[in-house]
């Protein structure tokens, strides 16, 4: 397996669990890279596998019109922001998702997504601020 892609929104897909170990295909780009993704895809397309690469590269979510996270971008008290579409892109059509319980907002710090950092179980979500390195914790409660 070649390096993983870097994802400047979510620093560890395994350790998040959101890579799994496979020989099976992408059905984005036909390799077998020896990872998938592991987790929920938002799309009508029918999907079962898709490499970290075609989600990194954004061709994933161009071909299948799909998404890896299902939410909106907040503030320090959970209130929406709005930020260019470049951002939307880059974090909600580029970034490998991971597994919560229910659909909760994006950390925004300095004017820009913060990047997921890990959960402590059970309900705690960590972000970290890529500008000033604040922490940053949104309950993901079920």
């Amino acid at each position: 397996m070649t390096a993983l892609p870097q994802f400047p929104y979510h620093r560890d897909p395994f350790a998040s669990g959101s890579i799994r170990e496979s020989d099976e295909d992408c059905d984005c780009c036909g390799q077998s890279r020896g990872v998938l993704f592991d987790g929920v895809i938002y799309t009508a397309s029918t999907i079962k596998n898709l490499c970290p690469w075609c989600i990194a590269d954004g061709s994933a979510a161009n071909k299948f019109d799909a998404s890896f996270f299902d939410a909106d971008f907040c503030d320090d008290s959970g209130e929406a922001v709005a930020l260019p579409k470049e951002f939307y892109q880059a974090v909600f059509d580029r970034t490998i998702g991971f597994a919560t319980f229910n659909p909760f907002g994006w950390w925004v710090h300095c004017g820009e997504p913060a990047e997921y950092v890990s959960r402590q179980e059970p309900y705690d979500m960590i972000f970290e601020c890529r500008i000033c390195n604040k922490l940053h914790t949104i309950q993901d409660l079920d």
